[in-house]
């Protein structure tokens, strides 16, 4: 499971979405502006140019982005661009407002599709909004060296720009370049050190790294400043990889999303179970098998093996299909899969078979995490090489993998 792309799915989500982001002011910038005023007051009557002061700057941007929005709902997009614009100006290195400007361009030209944003990007490569949607589109489309250029432009232009910072070390992740992702998350950390989206990229460098406590410090602190649903995951099979089962167990018990994606919570849930009490006892943390029919989407073979319903050479079978459809590294995560049931069972073949994960699966991936792990405790001997990347999902810029 490729858990950075995860994290890059959140930073599209909040770039695109300005009245989800940029229309919240920061507790300071809020302190600056002019209390009780309403928002269309502000922009056309308070804020007639940059002070220089930061906190009543940004206040100014995010009263301009509201009025923008009144004016776009009203059907005034000629109006809602020049507010965009004017915001750019007064929080130049907060890019929401420079994407927002360009997307609502593109979508008020009946061009905010994917050849619209690789057209306008070509024929206006200075344009900062523009190609921050290029660069995503180019994540979006495995593209990732046309993302790195893209951005590099944009920190040209703004280099205390921190979305930027964190969608470059994205695309380093993608190609893969962990160390220089590790550079661009780090720069980020150091323009903004509450940005609970860097934080949750360096916990995952970490945990790649075999850093799980700094990794865990990093994944409790973006949770503390801004909650997302997949943290109980990512904080529980940090847990894991700690070897610190009972904390992951309980920190997994947090319901799970819907599968596919929850069938992973369940997974991790029931080998730190069963680290603990044992397989009879943890096997009702797995849940039911798969019903009668069509089988449930990947991971959801790994239940049935776990519950002892199917054989590993069915379990791989499994996942050739699901490999085969979705090219998601699927072979390798059942081989890691496997390795713990062997791990559980003391087969005696599971050091082979995390080795065989490490072969197979691509860095960024979370069962490379997990044998990578298990194989230091075990003081086993880890491959010399690895491979590279994992794929990106279909659709990166709207879904997890």
């Amino acid at each position: 499971m490729n858990v950075f792309l995860r994290v890059a799915c959140a930073l599209f989500a909040s770039a695109l979405s300005l009245q989800a982001g940029a229309a919240d002011a920061p507790a300071e910038a809020a302190s600056a502006a002019p209390p009780a005023m309403p928002a269309a007051s502000t922009a056309t009557g308070r804020c007639q140019a940059p002070t220089g002061v930061h906190a009543a700057d940004h206040a100014c941007a995010v009263g301009l982005a509201r009025h923008a929005d009144a004016e776009r709902a009203a059907g005034h997009d000629d109006a809602a661009l020049a507010a965009l614009a004017s915001a750019d100006q007064f929080s130049p290195d907060d890019l929401r407002f420079a994407m927002a400007r360009s997307s609502l361009s593109l979508k008020a030209a009946n061009q905010l599709t994917p050849a619209g944003i690789d057209a306008a990007a070509r024929a206006a490569p200075a344009d900062i909004g523009l190609a921050m949607l290029h660069a995503e589109l180019s994540i979006a489309k495995k593209q990732y060296r046309n993302a790195v250029a893209d951005v590099d432009r944009v920190l040209a232009q703004r280099p205390g720009a921190v979305m930027a910072w964190e969608l470059r070390a994205t695309a380093d992740v993608a190609l893969p370049d962990f160390d220089a992702a590790r550079g661009d998350v780090d720069h980020a950390l150091h323009l903004e050190p509450k940005s609970s989206l860097t934080l949750r990229m360096r916990a995952i460098l970490r945990n790649n790294s075999g850093d799980h406590d700094g990794a865990l410090a990093d994944f409790e602190a973006a949770h503390a400043l801004a909650p997302l649903p997949e943290d109980p995951f990512v904080i529980g099979s940090t847990q894991f990889l700690q070897r610190h089962f009972a904390a992951a167990a309980a920190t997994l018990a947090t319901r799970p999303p819907a599968a596919p994606d929850g069938i992973y919570w369940r997974l991790w849930r029931y080998m730190a179970v069963a680290r603990l009490a044992g397989i009879e006892p943890a096997s009702g943390s797995l849940g039911p098998g798969t019903q009668p029919g069509p089988g449930e989407p990947w991971p959801g073979p790994v239940v049935d093996y776990f519950h002892g319903s199917i054989d590993a050479a069915m379990l791989l079978s499994d996942a050739k299909k699901s490999q085969e459809a979705r090219d998601l590294s699927q072979v390798c995560e059942a081989r890691f899969y496997m390795a713990e049931d062997s791990l559980l069972r003391q087969r005696g073949d599971a050091i082979a078979l995390f080795q065989q994960t490490l072969k197979e699966c691509p860095i960024n991936f979370h069962e490379y995490e997990g044998a990578m792990a298990e194989l230091k405790a075990a003081g086993a001997a880890l491959p010399a090489s690895a491979p590279v990347a994992a794929p990106a999902p279909p659709a990166a810029a709207s879904s997890a993998s």
